[in-house]
């Protein structure tokens, strides 16, 4: 019974880091004047950290209503986030099995993931003429101040992490 409320309280965690995660990008594209899209992938971040601790089912189930909740309130449209985040969660899960972690491998692995979640994402928003954008702006002025600006999250959250989580 404390395990189900844990794992509640956990979801809901998720759900107000997906809040935070989304107000300081806003916030972050503000800044940049429009030039660079700084995209945090906090949220990712925190799964990422999550995955190894909590079964694969339960990080899925989370993980799709997280993205539906996201692909509704800001995209509009269902099926953007709510098919790119439970497969990102898949392949965190797959990792974390594989992969011996220590800060190398989960800062590259992070690396891989959020480069992979926004190929994804750019991809699926261009198969259903969602958006257009050219390879060059992608990789320039969104993927490049996106994975700077996680990176330094990532070590931030590496070591809030080490000691909230066991």
């Amino acid at each position: 019974m404390v395990k189900d409320k844990k794992k509640i309280y956990i979801a809901f965690a998720f759900f107000l880091i997906m809040l935070l995660d989304a107000h300081l990008t806003r916030a972050f594209i503000a800044w940049g004047n429009g030039t660079n899209v700084w995209t945090t992938h906090l949220l990712l971040l925190v799964l990422m950290f999550c995955a190894p601790k909590f079964s694969r089912r339960y990080m899925l189930i989370v993980s799709i209503i997280l993205g539906s909740i996201f692909d509704l309130y800001f995209m509009g449209i269902l099926g953007v986030y709510a098919v790119s985040l439970p497969l990102v969660v898949w392949l965190m899960d797959l990792l974390s099995e594989i992969l011996y972690q220590n800060i190398f491998t989960m800062f590259f692995g992070t690396i891989i993931l959020i480069t992979g979640y926004e190929v994804i994402v750019a991809a699926i928003q261009f198969l259903f003429k969602v958006s257009t954008i050219s390879p060059v702006f992608f990789i320039a002025q969104v993927l490049g101040p996106t994975l700077l600006i996680n990176m330094l999250f990532f070590f931030l959250l590496y070591f809030i992490s080490s000691r909230l989580l066991p």
